[in-house]
């Protein structure tokens, strides 16, 4: 008898069960319409943490550097400079530094014998003396920095070397024995920190700026007046290497 009952009761709940699952489904499906999500939506982190994780920290520091150059097209004057950086950075993004370079004295013979007997109209003629000419002495720049990119390097398996790369763009002067030209610099640098304080920097630049035009038919017999000197732009593919530290 109880197992006829049991019987009955299960076919009932049954029943019940098959009739009231299309209502289910029908309420899980029918959403109205203005509650549905339109568009996706990414999360929102209002603190920057992983900021506070940086093992470098150059915000409100003073950075100081030395360096040596090397301008790759320069046909006339040495392509060797020594110099050094200095600036501020007012954020973990954004820094000025300041850009003296020290143009090594000398020519490149490499290119200057070889144009001055070019320029020889004959036997007696001593063509283009390129010692004639004033000498390059410095540059000066003042460079704005923006960090581009921060990140981690390993240099061995248990050392890691933390990796600045920046824009470069700046306004500058150079200084010939006789006369100063401006110019404008841009570029891209990076730097490896080995410390919290001591970097390797490398900056590579191309400089665009005004200068003394060296073929002057008056470098011939000797040094012309100042005032006729013609000038001449022209595009220096520059190279720095040298080591920085945070103040």
């Amino acid at each position: 008898m109880k197992k006829w009952i049991f019987s009955i009761l299960m076919a009932m709940i049954s029943s019940f069960m098959v009739t009231i699952s299309p209502e289910i489904a029908k309420a899980q499906v029918e959403v109205p319409e203005e509650e549905l999500a339109r568009e996706s939506v990414l999360p929102r982190f209002e603190r920057g943490e992983a900021v506070k994780n940086r093992a470098i920290v150059t915000e409100k520091k003073v950075e100081i550097g030395a360096f040596g150059g090397w301008n790759f097209t320069e046909p006339i004057y040495s392509q060797a400079k020594i110099g050094f950086n200095a600036g501020y950075h007012f954020t973990e993004e954004s820094a000025l530094m300041l850009n003296f370079g020290l143009w090594l004295p000398g020519r490149n013979k490499q290119y200057t014998d070889a144009i001055q007997s070019q320029t020889k109209a004959n036997n007696t003629d001593p063509g283009l003396d390129f010692n004639l000419i004033p000498d390059l002495q410095y540059s000066l720049w003042a460079n704005w920095e923006l960090l581009a990119y921060y990140g981690k390097m390993s240099v061995t398996k248990q050392g890691v070397s933390h990796m600045h790369l920046y824009p470069i763009l700046g306004l500058g002067m150079t200084k010939y024995a006789t006369k100063m030209y401006p110019g404008l610099n841009f570029g891209l640098g990076q730097k490896f920190y080995f410390s919290k304080a001591f970097a390797l920097r490398i900056d590579f630049k191309l400089q665009y700026q005004q200068g003394i035009n060296p073929f002057n038919p008056g470098f011939r017999t000797g040094v012309p007046d100042p005032n006729s000197y013609s000038d001449r732009f022209t595009l220096g593919t520059i190279l720095e290497l040298g080591v920085s530290f945070l103040l």
